[in-house]
């Protein structure tokens, strides 16, 4: 361009041709973004003018050439100063922008891990609210450690979860459930049967060590970890890294949740400190379950004395039936004899003693039927010796003799041999029905039906009485109800009540036969 210019300014005369075009070579210079051809440009231009005044044909004025050439350096230099200011100034932008982009990145770099971090602390709050849920829910306790599982592993990304219990009274204490999570079952197959045919002492492999320490704790490698024993037994395990931590009651680990990876990691201290408070949120579920162990053993042992209780009552009342029976009752029916004898030696020694005699004989005679009425109510004979059939109709018929209630009965059992423990309850109970009925329901009719079916011993008592309130049901002042569900419980039995105001009431009891 400056040779262009240059040939041009030669050919033209002095007093038409200035040297002015030599600006754009300043201008070249600010468009390459460089300082170096900036001055260049104003340089060069500087010296071709001065020789182009020189070499260029005569022309015009000399002054007035001269002034022109002077004014032409001038703008050249003025452009070039311009130009070095606007070059600066791109310079400087260009340095707070890339300033400015780099502290957008960093910026930018530090929102990405605040936001990652607040996703982690999010997922870390709901992982342990769901745990929380699940430790709270009356769900069973297996499916509620499975769940935990699953979404421990969802939470990681590890496809491996498993369980181990401790039990003290096994040799060694840690032992393998049967509850796991396995985002591939034939992948872990082998690694799931050796876990579940291996035990642990204190401080041996990785849920070893959690019993140990009662702390959580990470494995980077089991393949190259020498207190790893599963990976002895096999080269192919298909896990690396892994980490457990405790299930904790208060101090005392309980059990212990293990996770593996398929890759190699390092230990995240996060990650193992909410695994703590999830151990300890976990152990409610035990303590939970060993509760409700308590507390069947003390309702078994509770109905268990109840039994106790009933059969040592029945026999009781045997006895005291089988006293009054053959003493009681054989003294008044001599004490009769005695007074028939007495009335007839009197009828001709003493005339006026006859009439205290016969009111005497009277006395006894009303109480021989109330004694054998209390050694029927005490324990029926017909009860031992004819069994449970017998014995409910015999019952029937005496409830509708004493009462004027008409009883149906409808008794058909296919096998009539019931052992007395049981032929007891069920005629204890149908005695606490008809009881009832006497008492409350103001009934008409009863229609009692008796049958086996499917091993189970049915009896159900309806009437036509006024019913029964349902909060009586439920009240646990109505003991004669209670009484009659206990009875029936101790032998996997119930009692059910189905009942409508001023429509009457259907009892249903069902004992097993066996």
């Amino acid at each position: 361009m400056a040779v262009f210019i240059f040939l041009a300014d030669i050919l033209i005369p002095t007093g038409v041709a200035d040297g002015m075009l030599y600006v754009v070579l300043v201008l070249i210079g600010l468009l390459s973004g460089n300082r170096r051809l900036i001055l260049g440009g104003a340089v060069l231009g500087t010296l071709l003018i001065i020789a182009g005044f020189f070499l260029s044909p005569a022309g015009g004025e000399l002054w007035k050439v001269f002034l022109n050439r002077f004014l032409s350096i001038l703008t050249l230099w003025v452009t070039c100063f311009l130009c070095l200011h606007q070059h600066r100034s791109e310079i400087e932008l260009s340095l707070a922008h890339q300033k400015l982009e780099e502290f957008a990145k960093e910026r930018k770099k530090q929102l990405d891990e605040t936001s990652q971090l607040l996703r982690q602390e999010s997922s870390f709050v709901q992982l342990h609210k769901d745990t929380a849920v699940a430790s709270n829910e009356t769900r069973n306790v297996a499916d509620t450690f499975q769940y935990c599982l699953r979404r421990i592993c969802e939470h990681t990304g590890w496809p491996v979860g498993h369980l181990y219990r401790v039990n003290k009274k096994s040799n060694p204490p840690l032992v393998s459930s049967t509850i796991w999570h396995l985002d591939d079952l034939n992948q872990f197959e082998t690694f799931r049967e050796i876990s579940e045919a291996t035990a642990f002492d204190p401080g041996i492999g990785l849920p070893g060590r959690v019993l140990a320490s009662g702390k959580p704790a990470w494995i980077i490698d089991v393949t190259q970890d020498p207190n790893f024993p599963r990976a002895k037994l096999s080269h192919v395990l298909g896990v690396k890294a892994g980490f457990a931590f405790p299930i904790l009651i208060r101090e005392e680990v309980v059990a212990i949740m293990e996770f593996f990876s398929e890759e190699a990691a390092e230990p995240k201290e996060e990650l193992l400190e909410i695994m703590g408070h999830i151990g300890a949120q976990l152990g409610r579920v035990i303590e939970r379950e060993r509760a409700e162990e308590e507390d069947r053993q003390s309702r078994q042992q509770l109905l268990n004395l109840y039994h106790r209780l009933e059969m040592v009552r029945e026999e009781e009342r045997k006895r005291i039936a089988r006293e009054i029976h053959d003493e009681l009752a054989q003294v008044l029916t001599a004490l009769k004899l005695e007074i028939s004898l007495l009335k007839k030696k009197l009828e001709i020694q003493n005339p006026g003693l006859q009439k205290n005699t016969e009111t005497i004989l009277g006395l006894v005679d009303q109480t021989i039927p109330a004694v054998k009425e209390m050694i029927h109510d005490l324990r029926p004979p017909i009860l031992d010796d004819f069994g449970l059939l017998e014995t409910i109709s015999w019952q029937g018929k005496e409830f509708e003799r004493r009462t004027g209630i008409h009883c149906d009965l409808d008794l058909n059992l296919t096998n009539s041999s019931i052992d007395s423990a049981r032929s007891t309850t069920m005629f204890r109970i149908f005695q606490e029905t008809l009881t009832n009925i006497t008492r409350h329901a103001q009934a008409r009719r009863v229609k009692v039906t008796l049958e086996d079916k499917e091993n189970r011993l049915i009896l159900k008592v309806e009437d036509d009485g006024v019913g029964i309130n349902p909060r009586c049901l439920t009240n646990g002042n109505s003991l004669g109800i209670l009484g009659m569900r206990e009875r029936a419980r101790v032998w996997g039995g119930t009692v059910d009540f189905k009942s409508e105001l001023q429509k009457g009431t259907t009892v249903v009891v069902q004992i097993s036969r066996s």
